[in-house]
């Protein structure tokens, strides 16, 4: 019985056949073709977006922040220069700190699991510089069980009305209320930009929303929508967008009216809001 011959083995033993030096040239070039043509209609729809975004007025909601996402101003993630940073520039609203615990139960910024006790920068020596300051803190919760001691050090230095959580998932909402009464959150998650015209899909959200406690939806920019966002304010709700760094990001989070941007290149986002519909 003939062995059977794969699609890959036949596929190089035509190659070997045909590849002569002129037909791999006229094949290298349609390929190429076809790349620079895709290339140019991405470019030209991403400019029509870009350019369609800065003829629309450009309005805010009340009370919207602009976060410096970790790591911002060019300095190490969850790191003691990032929040000097933010404060001494004086130009974000809030500041973004990762939140786990030591293996000893020190509560202390960082996003990847922590394996030591000498692991990250405690997070009461972040609040201590903090209190000092008008910054907001997003605390990113990347651990629950850090909660109980988190709510500790956040009645400790009197930062009650001055933080929100964010990365707590729908699962995650009772915890979260029940281990940080009074603070407020966002929950995760990831809402169809498709299904959200639906007045089902609409309703579903909003009884998800006033089942968890949370105060809006915590979502990458690339879910959020000026619908979405419709949605979730004539109804009392929030929107934070995450994390936009680029301009034409920057643009379509904009208009879609959230309550919060977290970006890392925050003064690219201030000049573009000066500068609206310019550039």
């Amino acid at each position: 019985m003939a062995e059977k011959v794969s699609r890959w083995e036949s596929f190089k033993k035509f190659l070997k056949r045909n590849m002569t030096p002129l037909w791999a040239k006229r094949f290298t070039y349609q390929v190429l073709s076809f790349l620079i043509s895709v290339a140019m209609v991405v470019g030209v729809a991403l400019y029509a977006f870009t350019k369609s975004y800065d003829e629309r007025t450009l309005t805010f909601v009340d009370g919207f922040t602009i976060t410096a996402h970790t790591g911002a101003f060019s300095t190490p993630d969850n790191s003691m220069e990032t929040i000097e940073a933010a404060i001494e520039e004086g130009t974000a609203d809030v500041i973004e700190l990762d939140v786990r615990q030591r293996l000893d139960g020190t509560v202390v910024m960082g996003h990847d699991i922590i394996t030591t006790n000498t692991d990250g920068v405690e997070v009461a020596s972040a609040f201590e510089v903090i209190q000092g300051s008008n910054l907001r803190v997003n605390l990113d919760i990347k651990d629950t069980r850090v909660l109980p001691a988190l709510y500790q050090l956040i009645q400790q230095y009197e930062l009650s009305d001055r933080v929100f959580m964010t990365g707590i998932e729908v699962f995650q909402a009772k915890t979260a209320r029940e281990s940080c009464p009074g603070i407020p959150y966002y929950v995760n998650y990831i809402p169809s930009r498709l299904k959200i015209f639906s007045e089902d899909y609409q309703e579903k959200l909003l009884k998800m929303l006033e089942e968890t406690g949370a105060i809006g939806i915590n979502c990458n920019h690339t879910y959020a929508s000026k619908t979405l966002s419709d949605v979730l304010h004539e109804h009392g709700y929030k929107l934070s967008v995450w994390t936009v760094d680029r301009v034409y990001q920057m643009k379509r989070a904009l208009v879609n009216e959230p309550d919060n941007i977290t970006t890392t290149e925050v003064g690219t986002l201030l000049d573009l809001i000066e500068n609206w519909g310019e550039k």
